[in-house]
């Protein structure tokens, strides 16, 4: 059904272009001024969770013909406004955003690059509908914009976020579906989409729910319900804000020794669990701005076990975490494994808390 209503669409835009007939004749579509909003701002125990976002905004034919344009510029603005700045608390010291604007053939685009919000606003507000046909807008091709996308954030780590504001009506739902699908299989870290809806269609909402469920993260509300400021900010806190302990704090490990907060084992094991891994993605991308810098990786234990033995296992988690850097794009070359067993505890062992604490992984440069 969707299908044949774009592609209807499409066929009577492109029929009215090639006949000569101007039985209908583009119109000014009717502003509508974004809310005026600050950016959000974290309360205790909060802290970003996304390292990357990108904003994609549908200009194409469909949301001309159900005048539901305007409302997805005015959001996408809003948006914007409402984006946490770049030193807000977060695990990682910046965070990278772009944008896609699309109809047809035709982008307005931000490439993925540390967050600038003067960058986005300006592309929010110059956006217009895209790929036009007689000034009434082109196909939508999503499936292609989130293959863009998936490609901006190759090779990029930490949690991503994509943030779709649509009517809901692609070209083609179904090769949408397996390209958000692929986007999200195709990154080690957890990948979200967070959809916005623009109009009522039925069938459009039934898309973007598909779309958002296909991460465990992801959400799906209408844009009438994003008109005032504070509900804004709550669709931008859906997508950045989360709970929790910045996990790689100051200093940067290409500078000073950092203990990685977060990097956990289980007692008498060295495998690293999926929040480990996370703590993990973002030394990854401290180190990539010191590539000339050299690192030791030290892994130590608690104190229950015989010296020879957490010696070994100390070493063996020191091993696993450099593994991990190393197969994320850090050079073998730059990095030596130590274990120190149960020296140099940071907690008291008579605790469970505190022999967790004193199972860690360090790094520190190497002078």
């Amino acid at each position: 059904m969707r299908n044949a209503r774009s592609i209807g669409i499409t066929l009577a835009l492109l029929a009215l272009t090639v006949s000569g007939c101007r039985t209908i004749s583009p119109v000014e579509d009717v502003p509508q001024a974004p809310v005026p909003v600050s950016a959000i701002q974290f309360e205790a125990g909060e802290w970003r969770v996304t390292d990357l976002v990108v904003v994609v905004t549908d200009a194409s034919g469909t949301m001309y013909v159900n005048e539901t344009f305007p409302a997805a510029k005015a959001l996408t603005e809003s948006f914007v406004q409402a984006m946490p700045a770049a030193d807000a608390p977060a695990r990682s010291p910046e965070y990278d955003a772009g944008a896609i604007g699309f109809g047809g053939s035709d982008r307005m685009t931000v490439p993925l690059e540390p967050f600038n919000r003067a960058a986005l606003a300006h592309q929010a507000s110059d956006l217009e509908i895209m790929g036009s046909v007689d000034g009434m807008g082109g196909t939508t091709p999503l499936h292609a914009v989130i293959d863009e996308a998936a490609v901006s954030l190759e090779g990029k780590m930490g949690r991503a976020a994509l943030v779709v504001i649509s009517d809901g009506l692609p070209d083609n739902p179904v090769a949408a579906l397996g390209a958000g699908e692929v986007l999200i299989a195709s990154r080690s870290s957890q990948t979200c989409i967070h959809a916005v809806q623009t109009g009522n269609s039925t069938d459009g909402q039934a898309f973007l729910k598909q779309l958002s469920e296909l991460s465990n993260c992801g959400s799906l509300r209408n844009a009438s319900e994003a008109t005032s400021a504070a509900e804004v900010q709550y669709l931008a806190r859906s997508v950045f804000a989360g709970l929790g302990t910045p996990a790689v704090a100051a200093p940067n490990p290409c500078r000073d020794r950092v203990r990685l907060s977060g990097i956990e084992f289980a007692f008498d094991r060295s495998t690293l669990s999926e929040k480990s891994k996370e703590v993990l993605s973002v030394a990854v991308r401290q180190l990539g701005e010191c590539p000339e810098i050299r690192l030791t990786v030290s892994g130590y234990t608690d104190s229950i076990g015989t010296a020879t033995y957490n010696n070994g296992l100390s070493f063996r988690r020191a091993d696993a975490a450099k593994d991990y850097l190393i197969a994320h794009g850090v050079k073998a070359s730059r990095l030596d494994a130590e274990g120190f067993g149960e020296s140099d505890p940071v907690a008291s062992n008579g605790t469970a808390v505190g022999r967790a604490e004193n199972r860690r992984v360090e790094l520190a440069p190497i002078d």
